[in-house]
Parts: C-alpha cells; structure tokens; sequence
C-alpha cells in the first residue's frame, strides 16, 4: 500500500513539474554578479526559466539534507553510545543470572546442599 501511495506522489510531482517547464518555457537571463562588475570572463547564461526554477528547488533539497543529517549526528551517536551500554547490561545481566544459581544465599543464610 505504502509503495502505491508512494508512486502515486512521485506520479503528481512529476506531472507538477512538466507542467511547470511547459507553461515557463520562456528563456530568462541569470547573472551571477551585478552587470556592474566586470571580471573579463562571463557572469551570466541564458537559460529556460523552468531550468532556474527547477535548479532552484534542486539546489534547496540537497542543502536540506545536509543541513538535517548534521543535525542527526547527536543523535545517532547517543543511539549507539545507549546500544553499547545496553548490550554491556544484558551481558551483565546473564552472567548474574547463570551466578545466582551457584553461590549460597549469604543474604538470608540459605546454603546449597
């Protein structure tokens, strides 16, 4: 179900996104730097605006990404740290177990025979 709901979204953000480069087909200059400043080689390119537009949201998504699997680094560090110290536990936890059954109970004077 998950997998058709999936392709069902990928199916409209790409009819969205044809759309939009057939209705902005128009050709747009991009500049890099003001006309003003000259640095002898070009600054600018004609490009189609659903090029821009498209390239745009491109360029945000990945700086997204970034910007959230740096925010997660502490957070898979401290699951890893907590799933050391759990398996540490759980090793501790069966030796004392496979213990208690081989000592005298010096708590409330029982011994084994």
């Amino acid at each position: 179900m998950m997998r058709i709901l999936k392709l069902l979204v990928l199916a409209v953000v790409a009819v969205a996104a044809v759309i939009l480069a057939v209705a902005n087909r128009d050709m747009t200059t991009l500049n890099l730097l003001p006309v003003s400043i000259d640095l002898g080689f070009p600054t600018s390119a004609t490009l189609p605006l659903f090029a821009v537009i498209l390239a745009s949201v491109f360029v945000g998504i990945l700086i997204g990404l970034v910007l959230e699997a740096l925010r997660e680094t502490e957070h898979r560090r401290n699951e890893r740290d907590l799933t050391r110290k759990t398996a540490v536990l759980n090793r501790e936890v069966h030796r004392l177990a496979k213990k208690a059954g081989e000592e005298d109970d010096d708590i409330l004077g029982i011994r084994r025979v």
